[in-house]
This record gives C-alpha cells, sequence and structure tokens, in this order.
C-alpha cells in the first residue's frame, strides 16, 4: 500500500470516527433535551402545586378576617344591647313613679287636670322613646297567664274574665330583644 492508500484509509477512519463522535453528540444532546424537558415539567408541575397552596393559604386567611370581623360585629352587637338593657332597667323605675302619680293623682278628688294631663304627657313621650329603642311592654288584660311573662300577685275570682287569664295589671312588665327585663305583676283570675 502506498502512503496515498494509507492516507486515504486514515481519513476515512478518522471521518467514521468523526461520525460516531458526531453520532454520540446527537444522542447526548437528545438525551440531555429529554432529561430536560422531564426536568422542566416537574418544575412546572411543582411551581403550579406551589401556588395552588399560596392561594388556598390566601384563602383561608381571607376567611380567618371574615370570622373575626363577624365575631367583632356580634361581639358589638351584644355590648350594645347589654348596655341598653342596663339604661332601660334603670328608667323603668321612673315609668313607675309616674304611673304611680298619675294614679294617685286621677284617684284623689282634687281638681289638678293640669297635673294629670303633664304626667300623662311625660309618660307617654318616656314610652315612645323607649319603644324606639326595641322596648316592648309586656302583661296586658285579658291575656293568658304566662309565668315567663308574668308574676302573680294576687288570684282572684271574675265572671268577666277566663280562668288563667289576667285581670288586672298592677305594674308594666317590659322587654328587649326577647329578653324579660322585668316581668309584669298581675292579677289573675283563679281556675
Amino acid at each position: 500500500m502506498d502512503t496515498e492508500e494509507k492516507q486515504t484509509i486514515n481519513k476515512n477512519i478518522e471521518k467514521k470516527d468523526k461520525e460516531k463522535e458526531n453520532e454520540k453528540k446527537i444522542n447526548n444532546i437528545s438525551t440531555l433535551k429529554s432529561t430536560n424537558k422531564n426536568e422542566l415539567n416537574d418544575l412546572k408541575e411543582k411551581l403550579l402545586n406551589n401556588q395552588k397552596k399560596i392561594h388556598d393559604i390566601k384563602l383561608r386567611h381571607l376567611a380567618y378576617i371574615e370570622n373575626i370581623k363577624k365575631d367583632s360585629e356580634i361581639k358589638i352587637k351584644n355590648i350594645k344591647n347589654i348596655k341598653k338593657e342596663e339604661f332601660f332597667k334603670k328608667i323603668i323605675p321612673i315609668i313607675d313613679i309616674l304611673e304611680d302619680t298619675l294614679s294617685f293623682a286621677q284617684k284623689s278628688n282634687l281638681d289638678k287636670e293640669s297635673l294629670v294631663q303633664g304626667i300623662q304627657l311625660i309618660l307617654e313621650s318616656l314610652l315612645k322613646i323607649i319603644y324606639k329603642f326595641g322596648v316592648k311592654i309586656e302583661g296586658k288584660k285579658n291575656e293568658a297567664f304566662n309565668p315567663k311573662i308574668h308574676n302573680v300577685i294576687l288570684t282572684e275570682s271574675s265572671t268577666e274574665i277566663q280562668p288563667d287569664h289576667v285581670i288586672q295589671v298592677t305594674r308594666k312588665g317590659f322587654s328587649f330583644n326577647n329578653i324579660i327585663i322585668r316581668k309584669a305583676s298581675v292579677i289573675v283570675s283563679k281556675i
């Protein structure tokens, strides 16, 4: 073999070696691409999962804050109602005094019409004010006796009133937000 042939063979061998090497590199690149693609997909999935977790945490915090707001509103409403109830408990004795004074003035034979009218106006005004706050008067003549709102001070026989019904209210009862502030003192017909 001459030198030229040897060179040609060597060149062919080198060429084949380079082709093999290039093929290996291409295979390595393909493998790397595939691996990188898988890693990228894994990272995307992790990112989505983390974003969902963050979203869930935000929602939980918003719900927690909303619950705190609602609880605070309820507590504030309860405190307001307690304070109103305390106010009404203090004002009810004034109503009693006015009613007693009015009753006394009406029963006495003194000509005190202007006194009676004045007391009536004061009493009506006071009652209108507490009605606006939601206070209800409990205890009315002819209603069925109810131990939750009535306090029996006397029982009497009556031909006009049904048995176990109120004949007379001696002291009005009061309720606020369905809570009895004071029971009505009543005379009830015997059973």
